[in-house]
Protein backbone atom coordinates (compact mmCIF):
# COMPACT_ATOMS: atom_id res chain seq x y z
CA UNK A 1 0.00 0.00 0.00
CA UNK A 2 1.66 3.65 -0.70
CA UNK A 3 1.51 6.10 1.56
CA UNK A 4 -0.79 9.24 1.30
CA UNK A 5 0.34 12.65 2.53
CA UNK A 6 -1.83 14.55 4.76
CA UNK A 7 -2.49 17.48 2.20
CA UNK A 8 -3.45 15.29 -0.97
CA UNK A 9 -6.95 16.74 -2.24
CA UNK A 10 -7.09 13.94 -5.00
CA UNK A 11 -7.83 11.37 -2.26
CA UNK A 12 -11.32 9.53 -2.67
CA UNK A 13 -12.82 8.78 0.36
CA UNK A 14 -14.60 5.62 -1.31
CA UNK A 15 -11.77 4.20 -2.36
CA UNK A 16 -9.13 4.22 0.91
CA UNK A 17 -9.45 0.73 2.45
CA UNK A 18 -10.11 0.48 5.73
CA UNK A 19 -8.05 -1.65 8.61
CA UNK A 20 -9.79 -5.01 8.39
CA UNK A 21 -8.42 -6.55 11.23
CA UNK A 22 -10.63 -3.84 13.42
CA UNK A 23 -13.82 -6.47 11.23
CA UNK A 24 -14.64 -9.79 11.71
CA UNK A 25 -14.96 -10.30 7.68
CA UNK A 26 -16.49 -13.54 6.37
CA UNK A 27 -14.28 -16.10 5.09
CA UNK A 28 -16.68 -17.49 2.90
CA UNK A 29 -20.23 -15.74 1.53
CA UNK A 30 -23.66 -16.56 0.16
CA UNK A 31 -24.66 -14.48 -2.80
CA UNK A 32 -28.37 -13.09 -2.28
CA UNK A 33 -28.60 -10.99 -5.70
CA UNK A 34 -25.99 -9.64 -7.93
CA UNK A 35 -26.17 -6.69 -10.72
CA UNK A 36 -23.96 -5.01 -12.77
CA UNK A 37 -23.23 -1.39 -12.83
CA UNK A 38 -21.75 0.21 -16.10
CA UNK A 39 -19.33 2.81 -16.82
CA UNK A 40 -21.25 6.33 -18.36
CA UNK A 41 -18.85 8.20 -21.57
CA UNK A 42 -19.07 11.83 -22.01
CA UNK A 43 -20.84 12.13 -25.24
CA UNK A 44 -21.10 16.14 -26.32
CA UNK A 45 -21.76 16.96 -22.52
CA UNK A 46 -23.93 13.93 -21.66
CA UNK A 47 -23.11 11.26 -19.83
CA UNK A 48 -24.28 8.10 -22.30
CA UNK A 49 -24.21 4.20 -20.45
CA UNK A 50 -21.92 2.17 -22.44
CA UNK A 51 -22.25 -1.70 -22.38
CA UNK A 52 -18.49 -1.48 -20.32
CA UNK A 53 -18.92 -3.18 -16.78
CA UNK A 54 -17.58 -0.98 -14.10
CA UNK A 55 -18.42 -3.54 -10.91
CA UNK A 56 -20.52 -5.57 -10.38
CA UNK A 57 -22.68 -5.22 -6.78
CA UNK A 58 -23.85 -7.97 -4.65
CA UNK A 59 -25.75 -8.49 -1.41
CA UNK A 60 -24.32 -11.55 0.37
CA UNK A 61 -24.63 -12.84 3.92
CA UNK A 62 -22.30 -14.77 5.89
CA UNK A 63 -22.49 -18.70 4.80
CA UNK A 64 -22.09 -20.01 8.23
CA UNK A 65 -25.03 -17.94 9.72
CA UNK A 66 -27.20 -18.64 6.51
CA UNK A 67 -26.37 -22.51 7.20
CA UNK A 68 -27.18 -22.13 11.01
CA UNK A 69 -30.40 -19.79 10.25
CA UNK A 70 -31.38 -22.76 7.85
CA UNK A 71 -31.25 -25.36 10.56
CA UNK A 72 -33.21 -23.34 12.51
CA UNK A 73 -36.29 -22.87 9.75
CA UNK A 74 -35.35 -19.00 10.01
CA UNK A 75 -35.27 -16.90 7.23
CA UNK A 76 -32.39 -15.47 6.01
CA UNK A 77 -34.00 -12.07 5.18
CA UNK A 78 -33.84 -11.33 8.90
CA UNK A 79 -30.49 -11.36 8.72
CA UNK A 80 -28.89 -7.56 7.73
CA UNK A 81 -27.35 -8.46 3.99
CA UNK A 82 -23.80 -7.18 3.83
CA UNK A 83 -22.98 -5.49 0.29
CA UNK A 84 -20.10 -6.19 -1.33
CA UNK A 85 -18.72 -4.91 -4.78
CA UNK A 86 -16.51 -6.65 -6.93
CA UNK A 87 -13.86 -4.76 -9.25
CA UNK A 88 -12.04 -7.17 -11.19
CA UNK A 89 -12.05 -10.37 -13.23
CA UNK A 90 -15.27 -8.82 -14.27
CA UNK A 91 -15.75 -10.79 -17.52
CA UNK A 92 -15.93 -13.92 -15.95
CA UNK A 93 -17.99 -12.99 -13.29
CA UNK A 94 -20.33 -10.76 -15.42
CA UNK A 95 -21.02 -14.38 -17.28
CA UNK A 96 -22.18 -15.81 -14.39
CA UNK A 97 -24.17 -12.59 -12.74
CA UNK A 98 -26.02 -12.36 -16.03
CA UNK A 99 -27.53 -15.99 -16.44
CA UNK A 100 -28.32 -15.80 -12.17
CA UNK A 101 -25.40 -17.90 -11.89
CA UNK A 102 -24.09 -16.37 -9.10
CA UNK A 103 -27.74 -16.60 -7.11
CA UNK A 104 -27.67 -18.54 -3.79
CA UNK A 105 -23.94 -19.54 -4.56
CA UNK A 106 -21.32 -20.28 -2.06
CA UNK A 107 -18.42 -18.07 -2.67
CA UNK A 108 -15.21 -16.86 -1.21
CA UNK A 109 -13.67 -13.84 -1.55
CA UNK A 110 -10.01 -13.25 -3.19
CA UNK A 111 -8.44 -10.05 -1.00
CA UNK A 112 -11.43 -8.66 0.60
CA UNK A 113 -11.51 -4.93 0.89
CA UNK A 114 -13.87 -3.09 3.56
CA UNK A 115 -14.67 0.54 2.46
CA UNK A 116 -17.00 3.17 3.00
CA UNK A 117 -20.24 2.73 1.64
CA UNK A 118 -21.69 6.31 0.06
CA UNK A 119 -25.75 6.65 0.51
CA UNK A 120 -27.32 7.94 -2.27
CA UNK A 121 -30.17 8.80 -0.48
CA UNK A 122 -28.72 10.46 2.06
CA UNK A 123 -25.96 11.72 0.42
CA UNK A 124 -23.63 11.17 2.95
CA UNK A 125 -21.30 7.93 3.71
CA UNK A 126 -23.15 5.64 5.78
CA UNK A 127 -21.79 1.64 7.15
CA UNK A 128 -19.21 0.24 5.13
CA UNK A 129 -18.80 -2.88 2.49
CA UNK A 130 -16.88 -5.28 0.98
CA UNK A 131 -14.49 -4.64 -1.90
CA UNK A 132 -13.09 -7.93 -3.93
CA UNK A 133 -10.79 -8.10 -6.40
CA UNK A 134 -12.58 -12.18 -7.33
CA UNK A 135 -14.57 -14.39 -6.11
CA UNK A 136 -13.93 -18.72 -6.15
CA UNK A 137 -17.12 -20.27 -6.61
CA UNK A 138 -16.79 -23.50 -3.57
CA UNK A 139 -20.39 -24.91 -3.80
CA UNK A 140 -24.03 -23.99 -3.95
Amino acid sequence: MTNLTLTDTTLKLGELNLDKSQFMLPKKVVVLSARMSYKYHDVNGEQVKSDEVSKIVCTVQDADKVKVLKEMNIAVEELKAITLEIHDNLDKITKLAENDGLLDKTVELVNPQVRLMWNMTRSNWSGVKLVANDLKIIGD
